[in-house]
């Protein structure tokens, strides 16, 4: 195919797209390298493309998916976000991995500018400032570090559009998106259905509470409540293991079913109780990572219990904590344990391998503990 650029921009450096094409250009990390070798495959006419899971909900896989399917993914997302050639696209996501790999088909596609920075926290550390930026898919960390700098706000409201996934967006980040004028899209997808299915505009007029399916995506719920994804580039239908609930609206996602908590005949969508333990946490004297998850309990079966990363918690935070589950708004969804596990296992994509930290060793912190 052909690129109407003669270069793109990676860390900093020009890249020509001859030089390139001719295996003349060393990539100087192995993010570099898949981003490099990736455009190569693309503008050389490859067919197939082996795009792999994060691991984050599984372990990881390969999934194969032909040319026409990712040309007619991109093809959906930057007609539905009326994105035109000739714009910039920041690639700041893995591109070992299909978001970041989607953004670069996007641009490659649909004759956009490409400026490639390695996928860190804040995304704007490596652009000149100078540089116009029209069009970027993020984290919700990187976004949130780009909002804690109110500096960055004028670059981010010259954007045409800012889609932000891969993992839930916090309340915090939810109100502070609300502060900027340019378009913020929440996505719903993942590497079986070659990134986005679904947005959901979080700010400006229109902002909604549901994710709307993209053209060609229509959606539906098994006997489990889990959302089942017929898209029209894809052969068959995908089957999912994220509870939803759907309205005449789009939908709205409930958390994952392999999460899901069973206490007292009670089925528990972890997620929802992170959500309400957010503000509370925003309150304490340290900054913990953390997470619902269960413990066996003779009683319940299973009893709702949070995970904090660390040796140590803060006996204010104690204090703060033990307030907070007492006044939970459904008793069943109340934590009743608390427990501490000095590091996290982490994916290679940055999320919590819950599974492994609820099935290892832990230190319980006996003021949390309360009983039914």
């Amino acid at each position: 195919m052909s690129y109407p650029f003669d270069s793109i921009w990676i860390n900093q450096r020009e890249v020509s797209i001859h030089e390139l094409l001719l295996g003349h250009v060393s990539a100087q990390s192995k993010y570099e390298a898949s981003t490099l070798d990736f455009i190569s495959a693309w503008l050389t006419g490859q067919e197939t493309f082996i795009l792999q899971t994060s691991g984050s909900t599984g372990p990881p896989k390969s999934v194969t998916f032909t040319r026409m399917q990712l040309h007619a993914s991109a093809a959906r997302t930057v007609r539905a976000l009326g994105l035109e050639k000739g714009i910039t696209a920041l690639v700041c996501l893995n591109t070992k991995y299909v978001a970041g790999k989607m953004m670069l088909v996007r641009a490659l596609e649909h004759d956009m500018k490409i400026l490639v920075v390695d996928p860190g926290s804040n995304p704007f550390q490596q652009v000149s400032p100078g540089t116009n930026l029209d069009f970027m898919a993020v984290a919700p960390l990187q976004l949130q570090t780009l909002l804690d700098n109110l500096m960055n706000n004028n670059r981010l409201n010259l954007m045409k559009a800012i889609l932000v996934g891969g993992a839930p967006v916090s309340l915090k980040l939810k109100n502070s998106i609300k502060t900027l004028t340019c378009p913020v899209y929440e996505t719903y997808g993942m590497t079986e259905t070659i990134s986005n299915v679904a947005f959901k505009l979080l700010n400006t007029s229109k902002a909604s509470n549901y994710f709307i399916p993209l053209p060609g995506v229509n959606v539906e719920v098994d006997d489990r409540g889990c959302l089942i994804i017929h898209d029209a580039i894809q052969p068959d239908p995908i089957i999912t293991n994220d509870a939803v609930e759907i309205t005449k609206n789009g939908f709205r996602w409930l958390g994952r079913a392999d999460h899901v908590i069973n206490s007292g005949g009670v089925k528990i969508h972890p997620e929802k109780v992170e959500s309400d333990l957010e503000m509370v946490f925003k309150t304490l004297e340290t900054s913990y990572n953390y997470f619902i998850g269960s413990l066996p309990d003779d009683l319940l079966g299973e009893t709702v219990t949070l995970f904090i990363e660390g040796e140590h918690i803060h006996p204010d935070d104690v204090v703060k904590l033990r307030e907070a589950f007492n006044q939970f708004p459904e008793r069943l969804h109340k934590p009743r344990k608390a427990v501490l596990i000095p590091e996290f296992q982490y994916t290679q994509t940055g999320k919590i391998n819950r599974k492994m930290a609820q099935e290892g060793s832990f230190k319980l912190i006996p003021e949390l503990v309360t009983h039914p």
